[in-house]
C-alpha cells in the first residue's frame, strides 16, 4: 500500500472538523470540543453567524492549530475569509472564479467537487486540493476508490456525513484528508478516543 500523500496546511493527523454552529458561541465552543480531543486543524463555515469572528477568535485562543474558511460560496466570502485570517479556504462547489484571489493572497484552496468532469476542471483552475462532496451520498470510499486510479495526482479531500467507521476506509481509499462534522457528537472522552484510535490507524497506514 503507497504511503499517504501530505500537503503542507495539512496537520500530522489529517483530519479536518467542520465547525458549524447557530451562534458565534456555540461555533466556538464546538471547535474548543475539537480541539480539546485532538483536533488541530478545523474549518469554520461561512453560514455560521459571524464567521470571521469566530475564525479569528479561535486563531488567537488556538495558535497551534490551522483554523481555515469553509462554505465559500462567491468572491465576497472568499474576501471575507482572508481578511478575517483563514489559512484555507473551502468551497462547496467548483468555484473557479475564486482561484486568483487565493492565488493572491498565498492561501490553500480546496475547491468543491463531485464528479469526474468537475474534479479535474477544479485541479486545472488551480485548486491545492479538491474537496470531493457529498461523498457518502454516492458511495463513500468505493466512489473514492473509483476515482483514484483516473486522478492519482490530485489531493482529494472527502466530507460530507462521513463517520469514524469510514475514516480509515477512506484513507485506504487515497484520501489525503478527511473533513468530519455532523457525525462527531458531543461526547468528548469518546471523541478523544476516537481521534486517537484515528492517529494511530494513520500512522500504520503511513509507516506501510
Amino acid at each position: 500500500m503507497p504511503k499517504p500523500q501530505q500537503l503542507e496546511f495539512l496537520p500530522s493527523l489529517p483530519l479536518i472538523a467542520v465547525v458549524r454552529a447557530a451562534d458565534p458561541s456555540e461555533a466556538i465552543a464546538r471547535a474548543q470540543m475539537y480541539i480539546q480531543a485532538g483536533f488541530t486543524c478545523l474549518e469554520v463555515t461561512w453560514t455560521t453567524p459571524n464567521a470571521a469572528g469566530v475564525l479569528q477568535q479561535l486563531r488567537q485562543d488556538a495558535p497551534h492549530c490551522t483554523i481555515g474558511a469553509a462554505s465559500l460560496q462567491n468572491p465576497q466570502m472568499v474576501k471575507g475569509a482572508i481578511a478575517a485570517g483563514a489559512q484555507f479556504l473551502v468551497t462547496p462547489h467548483t468555484a473557479i472564479e475564486v482561484v486568483p484571489l487565493a492565488k493572491d493572497a498565498n492561501c490553500p484552496l480546496i475547491l468543491g467537487a463531485l464528479t469526474p468532469t468537475e474534479i479535474l476542471h477544479a485541479w486545472h483552475a488551480g485548486a491545492t486540493a479538491v474537496k470531493v462532496f457529498p461523498v457518502m451520498a454516492v458511495g463513500g470510499a468505493s466512489y473514492l476508490r473509483a476515482l483514484r486510479p483516473l486522478f492519482a495526482e490530485i489531493p482529494l479531500i472527502p466530507c460530507g456525513g462521513i463517520g469514524w467507521e469510514e475514516v480509515v476506509p477512506l484513507w485506504r481509499a487515497g484520501a489525503i484528508a478527511i473533513g468530519m462534522g455532523s457525525q462527531l457528537g458531543t461526547d468528548v472522552a469518546r471523541l478523544k478516543q476516537q481521534v486517537a484510535q484515528a492517529r494511530q490507524a494513520y500512522q500504520t497506514l503511513a509507516q506501510g
